[in-house]
């Protein structure tokens, strides 16, 4: 996907071991790894999507923020939505969440590039369980978070369900 004006923002799906964030960094299966290539390897396509079932945490990084749910940052719960609330969702600056601990990557290419504020696409994260329900590991988990929020970001539009924190 190129981008369509000046003010589009690439975003990048990244990952993060998702045995070490399950267990708060006891746990670790994967190397970390951040490589950005050349935004010359763009090629146009529809909203991208990642697949459900991977064996990964999985997050959008969009504006300098990286953007997941299904952690148990702020809550209670963990990862997998046992008892799940509405503060499984995490919104970073620095690093996805545990990322001090815990292995992560960013794809090299950006995954898009979008004109949706990032106020948008905080509005998105926080109502997402709202939307959706709760956590599930077949049916509403970090990827469909993901998805949903890249399909946002190709739309270049903010949804009335990311408008106002629900």
């Amino acid at each position: 996907m190129v981008p369509k004006s000046p003010e589009d923002s690439p975003y990048y799906f990244g990952t993060s071991d998702l045995a070490c964030v399950s267990t708060k960094g006891r746990l670790h299966l994967t190397k970390r790894s951040v490589k950005m290539e050349s935004e010359n390897n763009r090629t146009k396509r529809a909203a991208p999507q990642r697949h459900t079932m991977s064996p990964t945490h999985r997050w959008i990084y969009f504006r300098g923020n990286f953007f997941e749910w299904g952690t148990d940052a702020g809550s209670k719960t963990r990862l997998f939505g046992l008892l799940n609330d509405a503060k499984s969702y995490s919104v970073k600056s620095v690093l996805p969440f545990n990322g001090e601990k815990c292995d992560w990557m960013m794809e090299p290419v950006p995954a898009g590039y979008s004109s949706v504020s990032l106020e948008c696409i905080v509005g998105c994260t926080v109502n997402y369980k709202t939307l959706t329900g709760d956590y599930s590991l077949l049916n509403n988990n970090c990827h469909h978070f993901a998805n949903t929020i890249s399909m946002v970001l190709c739309s270049n539009i903010c949804p009335d369900w990311c408008q106002q924190i629900l």
